[in-house]
């Protein structure tokens, strides 16, 4: 097959619009995938606080029991951390989106070429080491809490 900038101008608009199409459907897959991890590590940090804190209040010698007082810090650490990766990308797609908008009316203006809003929103749209570090942390935190758990359970 030929290179894009030598096919035909009708070959050239299909393979467009597919490559187009199937942006948008892995961008929805993305979105809908990290929704999908944020409200497990939620739910999963969540109940087992729940579950702890039922335990401790439950048994009159399990208050004694550092591992589930570890535990019980550990999954509220969890939650914690699934409201700063939440925070933290809200304010980030916000920002995108406020100069997206600022760097389009500069453009309808004529004060920036169309080059330059696109090189300026592709250099924005990064994604740095906290945009995965913070919800495997919070995943972390939920192995570390089931652990601790099971272990003061047994010791």
């Amino acid at each position: 097959m030929e290179l894009f900038s030598k096919q035909d101008p009708a070959v050239r608009q299909s393979l467009n619009a597919h490559i187009n199409q199937r942006w948008g459907q892995l961008y929805e897959l993305e979105k809908e995938w990290g929704e999908r991890a944020l409200r497990y590590l939620l739910l999963t940090n969540s109940g087992g606080a729940i579950a702890t804190l039922g335990f401790l209040g439950g048994s009159p010698t399990a208050i004694n029991m550092l591992g589930a007082k570890i535990s019980l810090f550990l999954f509220v650490l969890g939650v914690f951390l699934v409201g700063v990766s939440t925070a933290k990308t809200f304010h980030h797609m916000s920002h995108l989106f406020k100069t997206w908008k600022a760097d389009v009316d500069h453009y309808y203006s004529d004060k920036i070429t169309w080059e330059y809003l696109q090189e300026e929103d592709t250099k924005r749209a990064v994604e740095d080491f906290w945009d995965y570090a913070i919800p495997y942390a919070s995943f972390g935190c939920f192995i570390a809490g089931s652990v601790s758990g099971a272990i003061s359970l047994f010791v």
